[in-house]
């Protein structure tokens, strides 16, 4: 089977039992899995208005030869569920993603205060 999107091919590969070859000819042992997160309220940095924040998510440890599709997603323990960008994805690269997450209030208090996080499921090529 011969798959054009990525998603699909994970969901069928997973749910049927299907062999699973992309549309570019790579195998699906090169195709991977790979998730992660941060360190709860560790790695913000405060955006140029002083109260916003954002963070870089490293993804070097899954080993990925191009940029993977990332999902992603703000967790933390009060408040994450009334800011905005915890799942857009700026500047993916093979190693690495950033975050830009807004609250009204500001949100780099927040996210150290309430050890906030960012956790992702990325999906790309090993080989």
């Amino acid at each position: 089977m011969v798959c054009k999107s990525l998603i699909l091919c994970l969901v069928l590969g997973f749910a049927f039992g299907y062999h699973v070859k992309s549309q570019d000819g790579k195998q699906e042992a090169c195709l991977v899995t790979c998730s992660g997160w941060t360190e709860p309220g560790q790695g913000f940095q405060k955006y140029i208005d002083g109260k916003n924040s954002y963070i870089d998510v490293s993804m070097a440890h899954c080993g990925f030869i191009d940029t993977p599709v990332i999902v992603s997603s703000l967790h933390g323990s009060s408040s994450h569920w009334t800011t905005t960008g915890g799942s857009a994805i700026y500047t993916p690269t093979r190693d690495s993603f950033r975050t830009y997450l807004y609250h009204s209030s500001g949100s780099y208090a927040l996210a150290v205060s309430k050890a906030w996080s960012i956790q992702y499921i990325a999906v790309g090529y090993v080989c």
